[in-house]
């Protein structure tokens, strides 16, 4: 579940025409309809090229409106805490293990992880740019154009910090090594336990380029959180800030 806003487009050659969107959605992402989710439409805009695209992933108000199939229960947990994003997953393995972040080579069974983030980190993304194109979006003389602000679900297994395109490998080891007390269960509370240089170690992994120092593992999870915001599906939104 995440908050997803203020979609706005503008144009360097008239940076005084703007389209926005300010509204603010609570979004499952698991429920949304194959066919997508209309956020926002705009009519009679200018056929011609708006280089200038960018949405927030912000942190969610009273305001914020809630999409179809949204558990409310979920809803209201993102509101009351002023959350941006709510992450639950499952991870399961028959021959999986959980090793201690300091001696890796000590390891119990672990064939089942359940872990669950809920994260203040609101985000701006700007410059939104197709993977194969150039920048923003056309809009074409007496026709319509979609444009698809992405949110990616695997960021938090990357070993790195994307920063334009995803030249990355996927690990999740790391985070049943965070299952401290072994439960099967791992949460932000415990992840702040963990020290980062002990489950990100190079030359796996390369976590330069964070928005905030990554001293623990539950700094990774924000600081993933943070490149979330993708575009046209694989395209980026390179340009990001941190939000109130």
């Amino acid at each position: 579940m995440l908050a997803f806003g203020n979609f706005r487009a503008t144009r360097s050659a008239d940076p005084a025409e703007v389209l926005v969107a300010p509204d603010v959605t609570v979004i499952d992402l698991t429920k949304v309809p194959a066919s997508g989710l209309v956020l926002a439409e705009f009519a009679e805009v200018l056929a011609t090229r708006w280089d200038k695209v960018g949405f927030d992933l912000p942190n969610a108000t009273s305001t914020a409106a809630k999409a179809p199939g949204l558990d409310a229960a979920d809803f209201d947990a993102l509101v009351k805490g002023g959350y941006s994003l709510l992450v639950r997953g499952r991870m399961d393995k028959p021959d999986g293990k959980s090793c201690d972040p300091k001696d890796p080579m000590t390891c119990v069974d672990a064939k089942s992880l359940d872990f669950e983030f809920a994260l203040k980190a609101g985000t701006s993304f700007d410059d939104c740019a197709p993977s194969d194109g150039a920048a923003g979006c056309t809009v074409p003389t007496g026709g319509t154009v979609q444009v698809e602000p992405t949110i990616h679900g695997d960021h938090w297994f990357f070993t790195n910090l994307t920063q334009g395109a995803e030249i990355t490998e996927r690990r999740a080891q790391w985070l049943a090594d965070c299952d401290l007390d072994h439960d099967g269960k791992v949460d932000l509370a415990e992840l702040g336990k963990v020290k980062a240089s002990d489950v990100f170690r190079a030359p796996l992994y390369n976590l330069s380029g964070a928005a905030l120092p990554i001293e623990t593992a539950a700094d990774y999870v924000e600081a993933q959180a943070r490149t979330l915001g993708d575009f046209q599906g694989d395209g980026e939104c390179p340009t990001r800030k941190a939000l109130p």
